[in-house]
C-alpha cells in the first residue's frame, strides 16, 4: 500500500477510533457519577487513577484494531463490546481499594460489573449474526475483550484475597501466548495456526465463573479458592497445548 492510500486509509479509520474511545469513555463517566452517589467513601485518587490508565490501554487497543482492519463499519453489537471495555475499565479501579467494605449494594458493585463485562460477551456476538453485521473488527475486539476481562478480574479478586496468587496465571495467559507468538516470529520461528479446540471455550467459561464467584460478597474464602484451583489446572493445560500445537511441537 502507498504512503498516499495508507494515509487515506487512516483518514477514514481515525474517527470510527475517535467515536469509539469517546463513546467508552462517556459511558466510563456514567459509571463513575453513579459509584460517587451510592459509595459514601467514593472513587480514591489512586481508583480514579487506574480506571484513567485503563481507558488509555483500552483506546490504544481500539486504535490497533481499527487501523489493522481498515474500513470496517462499528456496528451495534461492537458497541455492545465496547460497553464491555467500560466496565472492565470501572473494575480495574478497585484493583487499589479492593471491594467496598460493608454489605450493602456498594460491596456487590465489583461482582456487578464483572457479570456485566463477562454476560455481555454472549449478546455482542448473537446480536451480530442477527443483524447480519459480523466484521472482522467486533470479532477482535470481543477476543481481546475477554482476555481483558479475565486479567482485571482476576487482579480484583486475588488482591482481595478471594483466589490464590497462582490464579493470576489464568489471567496473564492470553497475553503470555500472544508474547510467546510474537517472540517466535520475531526470531524467524515457524508459528502455526491455532487448531480447533473444543474445550477453549467452556474453560474460558469456567475461568469467568471461578472469578465472579470470588467477586461475590460473603462467599466463603476457601470455596472460591478452591473452585479455582480445579479450573486452574485444566485451563493451563490446555493453553499448554495450544502452544505445543502453534510451535509446532504437537502434531495435528
Amino acid at each position: 500500500m502507498t504512503d498516499d492510500s495508507t494515509l487515506a486509509v487512516r483518514r477514514r479509520t481515525l474517527p470510527r477510533w475517535g467515536r469509539v474511545t469517546a463513546g467508552n469513555a462517556a459511558m466510563i463517566a456514567l459509571a463513575l457519577v453513579a459509584l460517587e452517589v451510592g459509595w459514601a467513601a467514593g472513587p480514591s485518587a489512586g481508583f480514579l487513577a487506574i480506571v484513567g490508565l485503563v481507558v488509555a490501554l483500552e483506546s490504544a487497543l481500539f486504535l490497533g484494531v481499527v487501523d489493522g482492519l481498515g474500513t470496517q463499519p462499528v456496528t451495534l453489537a461492537t458497541w455492545v463490546t465496547v460497553s464491555r471495555g467500560a466496565a472492565v475499565a470501572v473494575l480495574a479501579g478497585f484493583v487499589v481499594t479492593g471491594p467496598p467494605a460493608g454489605t450493602g449494594l456498594v460491596s456487590r458493585v465489583p461482582a456487578a460489573l464483572f457479570a456485566v463485562a463477562a454476560a455481555l460477551d454472549a449478546v455482542d456476538g448473537v446480536l451480530a449474526r442477527a443483524t447480519d453485521s459480523v466484521t472482522d473488527l467486533g470479532a477482535r475486539l470481543d477476543v481481546e475483550t475477554d482476555a481483558l476481562v479475565v486479567l482485571v478480574g482476576t487482579l480484583v479478586a486475588v488482591v482481595d484475597g478471594a483466589l490464590p496468587l497462582v490464579f493470576l496465571a489464568v489471567g496473564a495467559a492470553r497475553y503470555l501466548f500472544v508474547a510467546g507468538r510474537w517472540w517466535r516470529t520475531r526470531r524467524n520461528r515457524p508459528v502455526f495456526d491455532l487448531p480447533p479446540n473444543r474445550f477453549r471455550r467452556p474453560l474460558g467459561a469456567l475461568a469467568m465463573l471461578a472469578v465472579w464467584l470470588a467477586l461475590v460478597p460473603g462467599l466463603e474464602t476457601a470455596v472460591t479458592r478452591t473452585l479455582a484451583t480445579i479450573v486452574l489446572v485444566p485451563f493451563l493445560a490446555n493453553f499448554c497445548r495450544d502452544w505445543l500445537a502453534v510451535s509446532g511441537r504437537l502434531g495435528s
